[in-house]
């Protein structure tokens, strides 16, 4: 037990020092620095709720496989949380945002997003609003059961697109991001936001996550942990308040 412990203290000493020898860690910031011992989304989460925190910075990795299924330090401090969440990623330009995607839906969410991405494009170079519609004839348990109503989801959804396009353009003009063209897509909502991330080589992803259930998190996901787990870029996930 007594090596356990002083192998754990000597772990937490080196850590430390690692991060004190960082250039962009100020000098007058060390006394904020806290190297803790346990499990990382427990802590995180915890040290998010006792001080209040209403952003948090963390890495994310595009893990793969089992590592990807057992889900990672970021989805788990997404799940635990209310916090807005800005995940790093290790092929991101840290420099400057020029290129920013939005990705909103007509939901509750729509105005918290384009109001939080307004903080991060007051030097982007081009700005996208991508929404995106889930098919009609994924509601249907079998493609056969929505083949004769294909003419109806057509017209349907172009009403829709019509609908969604007016909201989120008169969202964007009140948040102060007038005249720019909204990208309806159709199509899965997490394939449809990394496919205009690349298009776009977009340094950063603004986007709305207010996903709890049990059910979606442990089997069906969501689109931002989706977004997390396969992006180029920075991502800035805006939490429900």
């Amino acid at each position: 037990m007594k090596v356990a412990l002083g192998w754990q203290s000597e772990i937490l000493r080196e850590n430390r020092a690692f991060l004190e020898q960082l250039p962009d860690l100020a000098s007058e910031h060390l006394d904020q620095l806290t190297v803790i011992a346990g499990h990382p989304i427990y802590e995180i989460s915890d040290g998010i709720e006792k001080t209040g925190t209403n952003l948090a910075i963390m890495g994310v990795h595009n893990r793969k496989g089992l590592e990807r299924l057992l889900g990672s330090t970021t989805n788990g401090v997404l799940n635990s949380t209310h916090c807005d969440v800005l995940a790093v990623h290790p092929d991101g330009d840290a420099n400057a945002y020029r290129r920013v995607l939005i990705a909103v839906d007509t939901s509750g969410l729509l105005d918290q997003v384009l109001a939080t991405a307004t903080h991060y494009t007051e030097v982007a170079e081009r700005i996208d609003i991508v929404s995106v519609i889930v098919p009609l004839n994924m509601a249907f348990p079998s493609p056969e059961a929505a083949i004769g109503l294909q003419p109806s989801f057509a017209a349907l959804t172009e009403d829709i697109k019509t609908q969604a396009t007016a909201k989120i353009t008169a969202a964007a003009e009140t948040a102060g991001l007038s005249n720019r063209a909204v990208n309806i897509r159709v199509g899965d909502p997490r394939d449809e936001i990394i496919a205009a991330a690349n298009e776009m080589q977009a340094n950063l992803i603004v986007m709305g996550s207010n996903t709890h259930s049990a059910v979606n998190r442990l089997l069906l996901g969501s689109t931002a942990r989706g977004v997390l787990n396969h992006t180029p870029c920075y991502v800035m996930v805006c939490r429900q308040r």
